[in-house]
């Protein structure tokens, strides 16, 4: 009997070249599926045995405890909708707004990740700094969102418009106040010390940060930070 019996391979169910993430990937193991950008895990389907052991289930169980009132979310950055599936089945009554601002991606969540079968989702396509810096043009009013998730990555890569003091003062003016805003970062050597720099930074504008590391595969942890807006 071979070691190998009964193990499932990965396979590639979809693959595409896009404008703004490069060579994205869908992967299905079993019934679980994967969006890889570059070979760089970005969603995982909800129902996932692993889920709640990795970043998107340790950032819901950590919105439980720290906002278990939310009612209103935006999301920068829907990859697959991990997030959104899972946000919406913990809090049912929450209303979530996504910003993506590569088409591709939109169509994969739909088409792979069963996106629309989520109620209360409003979809946005569009830069991510645009939409905060001119809310007004995307009916969304100041003060607005209980919480507030940024997770824009490109690869493992953080964009720079996330590094910006125009981008962190934006993201302020949409929270209500004591509400949240939490960044994820990825944590592996390379980016140690940018992110550790980026806390800092985040610091300064939002005051006193929570930190939470989330163990993933293959030392890629991420680091979730959460501030609070006063």
């Amino acid at each position: 009997m071979s070691i190998f019996e009964g193990l499932k391979m990965p396979r590639v169910i979809y693959e595409v070249e896009s404008k703004y993430n490069g060579n994205v990937k869908v992967v299905e193991v079993g019934s679980t599926r994967k969006i890889l950008v570059d070979d760089v895990s970005q969603s995982i389907s909800c129902n996932s045995p692993s889920i709640s052991k990795l970043y998107w289930g340790q950032l819901v169980d950590s919105l439980k405890e720290k906002s278990p009132d939310v009612k209103n979310v935006l999301i920068l950055g829907l990859g697959g909708g991990t997030l959104v599936h899972l946000i919406s089945k913990n809090f049912p009554e929450a209303k979530i707004t996504s910003v993506e601002w590569d088409p591709v991606m939109v169509d994969i969540a739909k088409k792979y990740f069963n996106l629309d079968s989520v109620h209360e989702h409003r979809v946005i396509i569009d830069d991510a700094l645009k939409v905060i810096v001119e809310p007004e043009e995307y009916n969304i009013p100041l003060g607005s969102f209980d919480v507030l998730i940024v997770d824009i990555l490109n690869g493992s890569a953080y964009p720079d418009l996330g590094k910006t003091g125009n981008f962190i003062a934006a993201l302020k003016k949409l929270v209500s106040p004591n509400g949240l805003i939490i960044f994820n970062r990825i944590y592996t050597e390379d980016y140690q010390d940018d992110v550790n720099l980026f806390i800092d930074y985040v610091e300064s504008f939002l005051g006193e940060t929570e930190l939470e590391v989330v163990a993933g595969y293959t030392n890629s942890d991420n680091i979730l930070i959460f501030g609070k807006v006063k």
